[in-house]
């Protein structure tokens, strides 16, 4: 075993030397980019306009473009890479085998704000070309890499036992997230138990759970792990980075008092600083920021917040708890104190109000970014992954006309009324759990949620599915945009099994636009296929 670690050691090193060799080079390549493409010959305007939608400051002096482009394209490409890589196992770091380092090395061209300026097409195109040239220049170098690869596998291969081992301890470490892996000793007690539990998969982040773990005793469909939920369960208030690892803390019988410790970096300083907690109790608890029931918060002594009980007859279901900001209780590049307490009741308490004890919580802290409503209407507009192909919606139609295979459904019927205004949609959008083809207008629900006083549901309109994160249709968008331009009187549209409308005016409006657009895309296709 230790053999095999030292060869895969030596991969991971000559990757790693050869990914920074590549991020050296990749300046001097959008430089080679400037001077191939003459964007000296672009207007001054256009030139501020290219580095205002990549991000950067207004600039004055002309002869300053190439090196604000530079920097500009290359912050923004690492952004879009990192945003492609949050859905995979892949870390960007740490490359372990020669198809993980070509994937991280190549740039992501098809978001929005790339594709709304050729020259920033062409760029991005002509460095994933010089990559690609770079990678010939060193095909001895891959081809002794692979060679090595190829070694480790056959070594592991021919280690039958160390296999079995390996097997079950990559079987365990599929459920590393899970609680039972919170606390020294833990699994090993429980397991018995666990191999009889239900295996729940992360939507988001794919991790595995266990669902005795979570006490989830029903079927669940969508599910979202507590790492993902607690980053993602208030979008308006976007995670920029995770001061402390999210972890789980359990009250016991003789210990109502939980204690960790924290240091804050100073380029914190100057962003806001969130505490969020979840109870892990299979419930509503499990989705929705949950405190203790009775008890209070602490950061360095000072108390921010007393938790009080429901009465047992208040008619509201769930306390309406939130995340506590402690950004300006925070000690930066010192030790920070957390402390949690679960006070202890009585019997007589218990009869008169609602309280759980010996509950398990999962906290995390959270430096974020506060969005208003057009600042995070902006910021979903502006990522080419909130948007749903016309090809993907095509085939949502089909897939939701072939749901019921006794019955053939020959046409769907969708309005084009927002559910929350019942006004014409301007954005179509539904949440990217969602399986209806019912769109909402995403700016009139981001303002709905944003003019919420209390705590923030973020929940689908349509289906009251948990709504972090929003597809924009482009299909329906391409035909709200046909009726606003033609002032056609549709309020609803009708589509058949293939997606096609039903109206002659609109279907024949609809299959120009497409047809435009398809050419579009053929044109860029064979564009990538040249390149």
């Amino acid at each position: 075993m230790n053999s095999n670690n030292q060869l895969q050691d030596e991969i991971t090193k000559e990757l790693l030397i050869i990914k920074q060799d590549i991020e050296f080079k990749i300046p001097e390549f959008i430089r080679q980019g400037c001077l191939e493409f003459k964007v000296d010959q672009i207007s001054f305007q256009k030139k501020q306009d290219i580095i205002k939608c990549l991000g950067g400051p207004k600039y004055k002096q002309d002869n300053q473009f190439v090196s604000k482009l530079t920097e500009c394209l290359l912050s923004h490409l690492l952004r879009m890479k990192k945003c492609s890589l949050q859905s995979t196992n892949i870390n960007p770091a740490r490359p372990i085998y020669l198809g993980q380092l070509i994937t991280i090395t190549m740039f992501y061209y098809e978001d929005k704000i790339i594709k709304s300026y050729s020259i920033l097409e062409e760029l991005t195109k002509f460095i994933n070309k010089q990559i690609h040239i770079y990678f010939e220049s060193i095909r001895d170098r891959l081809k002794l890499i692979k060679d090595k690869e190829q070694l480790l596998l056959n070594q592991l291969k021919h280690s039958q036992t160390n296999c079995d081992k390996l097997n079950e301890s990559l079987q365990d470490a599929n459920f590393l997230k899970c609680f039972c892996h919170s606390q020294p000793g833990l699994y090993a007690s429980i397991k018995t138990k666990l191999n009889t539990s239900k295996s729940l998969k992360c939507k988001i982040c794919s991790q595995n759970f266990h669902a005795l773990c979570l006490q989830i005793n029903h079927d669940i469909q969508d599910f979202i792990c507590p790492f993902c939920t607690l980053v993602l369960l208030n979008p308006q208030n976007k995670v920029i980075d995770q001061i402390v690892q999210s972890t789980f803390q359990q009250f016991l019988q003789f210990k109502n008092e939980k204690h960790f410790l924290f240091h804050c970096p100073v380029k914190h300083k100057g962003s806001q600083i969130e505490i969020r907690c979840l109870r892990i109790d299979g419930k509503d608890g499990l989705n929705e920021i949950t405190w203790p029931d009775y008890g209070e918060l602490q950061i360095n002594g000072v108390k921010l917040a007393e938790f009080k009980p429901l009465s047992i007859n208040y008619s509201v279901k769930k306390r309406k708890d939130d995340s506590i900001n402690i950004t300006n209780h925070i000690k930066h590049n010192e030790q920070n104190r957390i402390t949690l307490i679960e006070y202890k009741s009585t019997e007589e308490l218990k009869k008169q109000f609602r309280i759980q004890h010996q509950c398990i919580y999962f906290l995390g802290i959270f430096s974020i970014n506060q969005l208003n409503a057009k600042e995070f209407l902006m910021d979903i507009k502006q990522y080419h992954k909130n948007y749903l192909s016309i090809e993907d919606s095509f085939k949502l139609f089909k897939q939701e006309c072939s749901t019921n295979k006794d019955v053939k459904i020959k046409s769907i019927r969708i309005s084009l009324l927002c559910p929350i205004t019942l006004q014409l949609i301007n954005i179509p959008a539904r949440g990217r759990f969602c399986n209806h083809l019912q769109c909402f207008d995403l700016e009139n629900f981001i303002t709905a949620i944003d003019d919420q006083k209390d705590k923030k549901i973020w929940k689908c309109p349509i289906c009251k599915l948990k709504c972090f994160k929003f597809l924009i249709d482009d299909y329906q968008q391409i035909i709200l945009e046909l009726i606003s331009e033609n002032t056609l009187p549709n309020k609803e549209v009708e589509f058949n099994e293939n997606g096609e409308i039903s109206d002659l005016i609109l279907r024949e409006l609809c299959n120009e636009r497409l047809k435009n657009q398809f050419q579009i895309n053929d044109r860029i296709k064979k564009q990538v296929k040249t390149d």
